[in-house]
Order: structure tokens, then sequence, then C-alpha cells
């Protein structure tokens, strides 16, 4: 136990400390929108690789009125044209394919917000990075694809649709070969972004949390287990027991799996590194990708680890009426939650 426990904590290593891996930001872009800025930037996580992000910072922030940070992490939907554009409204120089699909995912899963957005609105700094194989980091395959479904291209997005799905194999794989996870060198990019918002002047450096839905949660809880930057989250709609998950794997899973945690720990022993942070767990009645029998049980197991490790009350777990969807309620009881924990 102890030896797979400090390979786990060895992985996440880079998450606490590393020249390596210090972001160096720079801003590509900006646009005044209505109570706060929005920043294309772009930032190291690594010696070779650099990542786009979207910054959003309130009116008014700055080094004598500083405001809470957070990481939003993006889902993963099958849909990898976009990733920070899920979360933020698109600045007007992104093509026009791309602002079609936000706005088709948004509405779909968002009620129509940028939820991004709406927490800038509310005064928090937001940063918002790409995972590799979404948005700036996705393929040309990838963008041909959405060429062909929101935007002018000829031709039948559908005939690139399984080139699309099967790219993430060819990701995990490509990594794999040079000893790399991909869900861990994602991990180490969210704690990137945590760590540059840290440093920012005009944020709380002790009021930073973080935030993601479906694949996004999985993130969130990943990143505020692991990173010490971050102090509380929210994750909408990914919690679940072993026993669910389909083997082999789907393609879809390769971003999410770490194996050397899957082959020792069911999903809820998140809670032993969690804990003994604040954190809010929610999960939807009629989500078919969670089935609520199981996801019963994670929370329950949750809070007895959370109650062992004398934090009980620390861990909040509900459920909402509906699918698998971040609506303008959940929106509302996730606001309520971060303005308890960061203001």
């Amino acid at each position: 136990m102890l030896k797979i426990l400090m390979m786990i904590l060895l992985a996440a290593g880079p998450l606490q400390v590393g020249r390596s891996v210090r972001p160096a930001m720079r801003m590509l872009e900006s646009e005044q929108r209505d109570g706060y800025v929005c920043q294309l930037v772009e930032y190291n996580v690594s010696p070779q690789e650099r990542v786009q992000s979207y910054l959003l910072v309130p009116d008014g922030a700055g080094r004598f009125r500083k405001a809470p940070g957070l990481v939003l992490l993006h889902d993963h939907g099958a849909r990898f044209d976009i990733g920070k554009e899920k979360l933020v409204r698109p600045l007007p120089s992104a093509p026009d394919h791309i602002k079609a699909s936000a706005q088709q995912w948004v509405e779909s899963g968002f009620d129509g917000v940028y939820f991004a957005d709406r927490l800038a609105a509310e005064g928090y700094v937001v940063i918002v990075p790409d995972a590799l194989y979404w948005g700036s980091r996705s393929t040309e395959t990838c963008q041909e694809w959405s060429r062909r479904k929101f935007g002018d291209a000829p031709g039948d997005p559908d005939e690139l649709k399984n080139a699309v799905y099967e790219g993430q194999r060819t990701v995990y794989d490509s990594l794999a070969r040079r000893g790399v996870v991909w869900a861990e060198q994602t991990l180490r990019e969210d704690a990137a972004a945590a760590r540059l918002l840290r440093r920012l002047p005009f944020v709380k450096k002790r009021r930073i949390g973080c935030f993601g839905w479906s694949m996004g949660a999985h993130r969130a809880w990943l990143l505020a287990a692991f990173c010490k930057q971050v102090r509380t989250g929210v994750a909408l709609c990914w919690m679940t027991l072993m026993e669910t998950q389909v083997q082999p794997y789907k393609a879809s899973d390769y971003s999410m799996l770490i194996p050397q945690m899957r082959e020792r720990y069911d999903f809820p022993d998140i809670a032993r590194w969690l804990s003994p942070k604040p954190f809010f767990f929610l999960n939807g009645l009629q989500d078919k990708l969670f089935p609520v029998p199981a996801v019963e049980t994670a929370f329950a197991r949750m809070q007895a680890i959370y109650e062992e490790k004398g934090a009980g009350g620390r861990l909040r777990t509900e459920f909402f009426d509906g699918p698998h969807h971040c609506g303008l309620a959940e929106q509302q009881a996730i606001l309520d939650y971060l303005a308890a924990q960061l203001k």
C-alpha cells in the first residue's frame, strides 16, 4: 500500500514545486466585457510544451483589491474542436465555426450560459486551460470536422467522426511509449494553471478553488486532491464505482485513466487525499452515465473517509433532479457554495 501511495504522490510531485513547470505567461489577445476582461494567454507547462488558456479578470481587481481565483476545467463530451470555449465565450478573433460550436455546446450543456464568464462577472479571477487533444491542442482532423459541422467547409462531418474519436487512442499510446500517462500529464498541467493563478498579484492566494463538469469534474477532484494551491472545489456529474466501468476501456476513457490508481483504488478513495479540504460533489438523479445506486454508495464511502480523518462536515454530496447537465439551478448551487468557501 505504501509503495503504491508513494508512486501516486511522486507522480503528482511537480504539482507542488518544480522550475521546469513554472508557468511563464504572455498575453496574446484581450477583450473588455461587462464587468471583466477576457484574455487569451499562453504559458509553459514543461520546457517543451505551452498551453493556451482563457484568463478572465474582474474589473477593479488589483494589488490592493485582490479577488478569489478559480481553475475551471472543461469536459470531454466527444467534442474536441473546442476546450476552453466550452466555458468561455470565444474572443472575436476565433473562427466562426468555433464560435458556433461553442454556442451549441453551452446551449445544450449549460442552459446557454458561458459559466466562466458568469463567474468572472461575480468577481472571480478565472483561468480555463485547453487539455491535450481539445481546442487549440486538437488535431487538424478535429478542426476539419468542426468546419464541416459548424462552418461552410464542404463534406460530411460524419466521415471524420471515427477518425476523431480514435485519435484518443493515438494520443494515449504515443504518450505511453514515452512513459507518460495522459491523465497524469493533464493533472500536472491543471496544477500549473493553479500555480499561475496563485502568483498573479490580484488573486487572493489562499482563496483558490476549482470546478468541472463531467470529465472536468474528474479533473477537478484530482486537482484538489493533489495540488496544495487549491483550497476547495466542485465536481458536477463524475463519481461512481469501478464496477460500473466498461472493460476493456473505451477510447473516451483514455484521457482519464491512471492505471496505478485504478488497479488498487476505487473512485471514492480519492477522499483519502482530498480530505480535509472542503469539497462539493453533485450528481443528477437522471444521469444515465452515472447510475444513482453506484453514486450513492460512492458518496457514502467518501463521507466515511472524511469522518475517519476527523473532517466530518467538510464534504458535501448531493443529488439534483436532472440529467448529465449543468443547468441554471446547478450553476446557482455552485455559485452559492463557492461564495461561502472563497469570498
